[in-house]
């Protein structure tokens, strides 16, 4: 009977000895993005664009003007960076003129049509997106003067920022500002000709669609 005893004893010590370990409770794990950025996206921007036209026979002059259009492009997401490639094209009305005392006369120049092909990279903080971007771009101007005209293209580049917000799944709104600085191109004038280059601040303002 005392040996029973003594097991029991043994057996009750070497239970009050077990620990009941408590499971830990799992680690919160951040939160996931809400909106997809990556795929295909278009949309279309109006903007307003402040213009120089450098050395233009003598003269520099300032010009303004509204400007519209479309563009499209590619996103890819590693969160929160987003990069991608993006393609625009557009109209503008952009003029200036500028009295050229070599030339004896007034130089109107105007903006045509422009475009430009950039890479983009951005920040995401939903639902908003910081971005900046660059690559090259062309636009097409006119200079005349005493009734003669020509038109050239100049490629040169742009580069700018901005912030891009999701209004839903699919579309999304942008506020941007781009720097472009194009080469000298020379037009010819009637009897004379003119080499210009030419430069332009840009605000716009776009809607796109996800694809």
């Amino acid at each position: 009977m005392l040996s029973g005893v003594l097991a029991l004893a043994t057996g009750s010590a070497s239970a009050a000895d077990v620990v009941f370990e408590q499971p830990s409770a799992p680690s919160p794990e951040a939160p996931a993005s809400i909106y997809v950025w990556s795929g295909p996206y278009a949309g279309a921007f109006v903007g307003y664009n402040f213009a120089r036209f450098r050395d233009a026979g003598g003269a520099s002059f300032d010009g303004d003007g509204f400007v519209g259009g479309v563009y499209t492009g590619y996103n890819f997401e590693a969160a929160p960076i987003v990069y991608g490639i993006e393609a625009d094209i557009g109209g503008s009305g952009v003029d200036g003129s500028g009295f050229s005392p070599s030339l004896g006369g007034d130089v109107d120049g105007e903006q045509n049509v422009f475009g430009s092909l950039r890479g983009r990279v951005g920040y995401q903080a939903d639902p908003f997106l910081v971005f900046a971007t660059g690559g090259v771009a062309a636009s097409r101007n006119e200079l005349s003067l005493n009734g003669a005209s020509d038109s050239k293209t100049h490629i040169g580049y742009t580069v700018g920022a901005g912030v891009e917000a999701k209004i839903s799944d699919d579309l999304s709104g942008r506020l941007e500002y781009r720097y472009s600085r194009f080469g000298d191109e020379t037009y010819d004038l009637g009897n004379t000709s003119v080499s210009s280059g030419f430069d332009e601040h840009s605000i716009r303002a776009g809607i796109a669609l996800k694809f």
